[in-house]
């Protein structure tokens, strides 16, 4: 077929199916009109000669490609398949001619502006994928369909085999024929039951037994390290390097100004005196002699380290029971509970020999340190006053030792400031003095005209409500209860909080005889004060123990009234504590040669315990909540609630004419200290004790129940009172 070189038309419709129109003019006017799929197939089997030259072109669509007929699917054609379209494709002839001998190019034209694309169409409906590696049309808008990356088989074989029964959990039949021989076991099995529990074998005699299993260590899956090894390393240092170690850096002190009148309470102007601090000056009264050299606190501070070194070496053994690194195997075949009470060492040095043990206190942020006071035990005693700092690391010497005038009867350390330590005088004065200087250096002391005591001062207490401020509790024998507070001066402003009165009438707790009124008749109308207590929950209450037997609950917020009193002892309190696992059982001791305990909220005494003369001190064991020990005489007593109360588990008796005054457990709950009249501080060990359970506070409970079995009565009331405690606990 040849063509002529004249202009070409083509004519584009869209129908049912589309179509081509080749229009030919030539010189005749004859047209002829092929369809599209005959020029498709058949326009590779003809050749278009111009002028002797094979112009046929080449196929527009390549063959890696489906053709125009075969994957007509897109949204444009299929808007326009049922109406005929106006778009006409013309071929004409350019122009210009390009090539070489003369070749015609064509140019195609199509008009884009009525082509109309439906978006919403798929492009991919009615498509039939021939060839397996040719992909789908991707969509005009939309990101293309991804295959997922696991494919599954269209097949899959499973074969089930049968395998070993394995029986997880077996429960055998608890049930047999009646009148067989299992049948008449359990009948006798359940008759013997039934004795026991509900029937006469009830009200048999039982023993509770104690065993203890080792515990078992159990690993992680994580990495485990191991344990470094480690030794003890010596170093020697001498006599000159200890000075010049703590030799004074600075010697210089700037002058400090001076403090404004400030008063916290109602005084004269007069009373208040300004401080100073004195310059030093550099060079000035250096030490050049060993006699100077020795009395200057940096070599005393040196010299105080290496006693300590040597003490350490000498009370090695015993320094290794104290601090519990000797451990008892609770395993061991032959262990037995025989409550034993071992020596450690004693702290006495030659001044405070024959010189009684009044009051001990430990220091709460360094439990290492402790403070004696030393005077009168009688009232026909003469002496003076002694106070002695003793650290448990050098048991031979003390390390602050401050002589007084006048005897010395309770001291106390501050809480917030450890280097306080406050002293109550038999005279009624008291002080504060600051431990850090080797020679007596007041901070405080209080004057007559805001402190009308002149009688013995039994207790000293710190107390503190906010963080800056810290006040002094003192109770004395006159039944004075007074509050010091201490202002920018040196001096003590004093607060009356209560005078404890003499009691009349019946009194609830124990009922004692009553005197006679023509015989009894009592010189003061205020007794003594001779022991105190903070309540373990309320902040603002304590309790006081008066020579009358009495104990008082009073409150910092009601000045000169008790908000209760019951009678404790047929004697003078002598020492009260509360259970550090029960915060409302109260044990007192007295010189009626009894040790009481009590439970808040209930009027008669719960548990008794008799001694052999006057308890003196009593204190409960911080690790084991039925373990109490108490000094009476020169005897040391060591009860145990759970197991007996009509004597003590085990007693030690010290030699010679000597009076036990006071007695406290170290904060471990491993260790005693005694005091007694000969002025020495006895150290002892607690072992061989039952092994504490896990709760505590059920065995103590249990322990009190038990005490009170034959009076339900106290039971009930005891069931009450816990329930109502229980319900005024916030709940989480």
């Amino acid at each position: 077929m040849v063509i002529s070189d004249s202009t070409m038309s083509f004519k584009h419709s869209l129908r049912d199916f589309s179509e081509y129109v080749l229009t030919t003019e030539p010189t005749s006017g004859k047209s002829v009109k092929l369809a599209p799929s005959v020029v498709t197939d058949k326009r590779l089997l003809y050749k278009v000669m111009l002028n002797g030259v094979d112009c046929t072109p080449d196929s527009i669509t390549h063959s890696s490609y489906a053709t125009l007929d075969e994957s007509l699917t897109h949204a444009a054609f299929e808007g326009k398949s049922k109406s005929r379209s106006d778009a006409v494709i013309k071929f004409s002839r350019s122009k210009s001619i390009a090539g070489l001998g003369g070749t015609g190019v064509y140019a195609t034209t199509i008009n884009l502006d009525d082509i109309e694309i439906d978006h919403t169409l798929n492009t991919e409906e009615g498509l039939q994928a021939d060839d397996g590696q040719l992909s789908l049309a991707p969509s005009a808008f939309y990101l293309p369909k991804m295959n997922p990356v696991t494919s599954y088989p269209p097949e899959i074989l499973v074969t089930l085999k049968e395998t070993e029964t394995v029986f997880l959990v077996s429960l055998p039949s608890l049930s047999c024929d009646r009148g067989s021989a299992e049948g008449q076991l359990v009948e006798a099995d359940n008759a013997f039951y039934e004795f026991i529990t509900f029937g006469k074998g009830r009200n048999r005699k039982m023993v509770n037994q104690e065993t203890q299993t080792n515990a078992t260590t159990t690993l992680t899956r994580h990495t485990l390290a191991t344990r470094p090894e480690k030794k003890n390393a010596i170093s020697f240092a001498s006599m000159w390097d200890m000075h010049d170690t703590y030799a004074q850096i600075k010697t210089t002190q700037e002058q400090e100004e001076e403090d404004e009148m400030v008063m916290y309470q109602s005084a004269a102007s007069y009373m208040l005196r300004k401080k100073r601090r004195l310059l030093i000056e550099p060079g000035k009264g250096k030490a050049k002699t060993f006699e100077e050299i020795g009395a200057t606190p940096q070599y005393m501070d040196a010299v105080l380290l290496t006693e300590r070194v040597l003490a350490s070496l000498e009370y090695s053994a015993a320094q290794k029971k104290f601090r519990g690194l000797v451990a008892v195997d609770p395993l061991s075949l032959d262990l037995v509970y025989v409550y034993t009470l071992t020596n450690l060492w004693t702290f006495e040095c030659q001044e405070t020999l024959n010189k009684p043990i009044i009051y001990i206190t430990f220091n709460k942020m360094c439990p290492n340190l402790c403070a004696t006071a030393h005077g009168k035990f009688g009232y026909a005693d003469v002496c003076k006053g002694i106070v002695c700092v003793w650290c448990t690391k050098n048991p031979r010497k003390p390390e602050r030792l401050y002589h007084f005038e006048v005897p010395v009867t309770s001291v106390g350390f501050s809480e917030k400031n450890p280097n306080w330590l406050a002293c109550g005088f038999f005279n009624g004065d008291v002080i504060i003095l600051d431990i850090t200087s080797y020679s007596p250096k007041i901070i405080a002391k209080s004057k007559r005209n805001t402190n009308p005591c002149f009688e013995p001062i039994w207790i000293v207490s710190w107390r503190s409500f906010d963080r800056d401020s810290e006040f002094v509790m003192t109770a004395s024998q006159d039944g004075r209860i007074r509050r010091f507070k201490r202002t920018k001066t040196h001096e003590f402003i004093s607060t009356p909080m209560m005078r404890v009165s003499a009691v009349e009438g019946k009194l609830k707790g124990l009922e004692t005889t009553k005197p006679c009124p023509k015989h009894d008749v009592p010189i003061t109308r205020y007794p003594a004060v001779l022991c105190m207590v903070w309540h373990s929950t309320i902040d603002h209450c304590y309790l006081v123990g008066t020579d009358e037997g009495c104990i008082h609950r009073c409150s910092m917020h009601y000045l000169n009234q008790h908000m209760d009193v019951y009678r404790a002892h047929a004697g003078p309190v002598t020492d009260m504590c509360y259970s550090p696992f029960m915060d409302y059982l109260l044990a007192s001791c007295g010189a009626d040669n009894a040790i009481r305990l009590w439970i808040e909220g209930m009027d008669d005494v719960i548990m008794t315990l008799t001694c052999q003369s006057a308890v003196n001190g009593i204190t409960f064991c911080p690790n084991n909540s039925t373990i109490l020990i108490s000094a009476s005489g020169n005897t040391l007593s060591v009860w145990d609630l759970r197991r007996k109360t009509h004597m003590p588990c085990a007693e030690y008796n010290f030699p010679g004419d000597v009076t036990l005054t006071y007695i406290s457990f170290e904060k471990s709950g491993l260790n005693v200290f005694v005091g007694d009249t000969f002025g020495r501080l006895h150290t002892l060990h607690l072992s061989d004790t039952p092994i504490p359970p896990f709760n505590q506070k059920k065995l103590l409970d249990e322990a009190i129940r038990k005490a009170l079995c034959t009076r339900p009565k106290m039971l009930k009331q005891l069931d009450k009172l816990l329930r109502f405690r229980a319900s005024k606990v916030p709940r989480m």
